[in-house]
């Protein structure tokens, strides 16, 4: 029987890093009732990211390195406004490039969220206006790079740190590298650019307010190296949603109107999440998938009581929009599979009329 999972040395000062900075980001939203606080808070825990070592220099290069991408798809969105098919175009690039250069030493913190802080900069709390979200952003960066040089000060951590690159030497990959659809690397960018920027049309098309959250889970599961890994998280994410969603409707009707313990339990239920997160990533397992995927929307729906919307509207569109996006990728890996085994076929048929 596997283990629960648990807070293992090697990740207590990331776990102390995103309690810290949940506290005084959320501290403060409360005090001030500010969105632009709980924006901070989420570009923090992407800064944050899964970090287990941090380098000497007190200003991490690699963090800096993802605030530069980020940065900059925040200014194209801005310049782009409310043209659709350009945004498509940029959900494509971005995707694309995010699987390119994750591994080329780029993505040393949790890349996926990196890629939803992204995201979500046009989606979330639209009607807040978009240049404060940036700003907010800057903050989140500097408040990041505090926050773990202080966790990491004062608890010492074993892990080696990986060496750092400057931004230009991070995206300075051969042209034949980009394109190459020989490339394992090629193909899953490929994969996971057509699926999000198709997911994000098709969510936009019937007027949804959270296409991203579609986008986001499909690229969650179709960012791993194989197939069987792929249809791993399909499956976490899927039963995950499904099992959570009664859960999450149950904490809605228990905790309604009690935005300050909604809010005790959002800390519990991400750290929780992060928690699995690590131990996905030191040995994945479908069960801990499962328990992943329901820990994280019993957290987004303790947002939802948090901010006091319509809580059953909101986690009814998560739920939706999860499957939709484990759907459209579950189609997206069997497509590639079936490309696969008929490329295969046709080598065979080729070598058995060259005999």
């Amino acid at each position: 029987m596997d283990s629960l999972p648990k807070l293992r040395p090697q990740f207590r000062a990331n776990i102390y890093a995103q309690g810290m900075a949940f506290i005084l980001n959320v501290g403060l939203y409360a005090m001030s009732n500010n969105y632009f606080f709980l924006w901070t808070e989420l570009a923090c825990l992407s800064f944050i990211g899964t970090y287990s070592a941090k380098s000497k220099s007190f200003f991490d290069r690699n963090i800096f390195n993802h605030f530069v991408s980020v940065t900059i798809y925040y200014l194209i969105s801005l310049a782009i406004s409310d043209n659709t098919a350009l945004y498509l175009c940029l959900i494509f690039i971005f995707t694309y490039s995010f699987f390119i250069l994750r591994n080329n030493g780029y993505h040393k913190s949790l890349n996926l969220w990196m890629y939803i802080q992204a995201l979500l900069i046009g989606t979330t709390f639209t009607s807040y206006p978009f240049e404060y979200k940036i700003l907010a952003t800057i903050v989140a960066y500097i408040e990041a790079q505090l926050i773990l040089n202080l966790a990491f000060k004062f608890l010492s951590s074993t892990v080696k740190h990986e060496a750092e690159q400057r931004y230009a030497h991070v995206i300075k990959i051969p042209v034949r590298h980009w394109i190459d659809a020989k490339r394992p690397e090629v193909r899953l960018a490929l994969r996971g650019a057509f699926t999000a920027a198709t997911l994000y049309a098709i969510c936009s098309s019937f007027h949804d307010m959270k296409p991203n959250w579609a986008v986001v889970a499909a690229v969650s599961c179709l960012q791993r190296d194989d197939y069987e890994s792929s249809l791993r998280a399909i499956k976490g994410v899927g039963i995950g949603s499904l099992l959570g969603w009664p859960l999450s409707a149950l904490i809605i009707y228990i905790f309604n109107g009690h935005s300050d313990i909604s809010t005790i339990m959002l800390w519990g239920l991400m750290l929780g999440a992060l928690i699995c997160s690590f131990e996905l990533a030191l040995k994945p397992r479908l069960w801990l998938q499962i328990l992943n995927a329901m820990l994280f929307l019993m957290a987004v729906t303790c947002v939802a009581i948090s901010l006091k919307i319509n809580e059953y509207g909101y986690l009814d569109l998560k739920v939706i929009n999860s499957l939709i996006g484990v759907g459209v990728a579950f189609l997206s890996l069997l497509l590639s599979l079936l490309l696969l085994l008929l490329l295969l076929f046709s080598i065979f048929e080729f070598l058995m009329f060259l005999k």
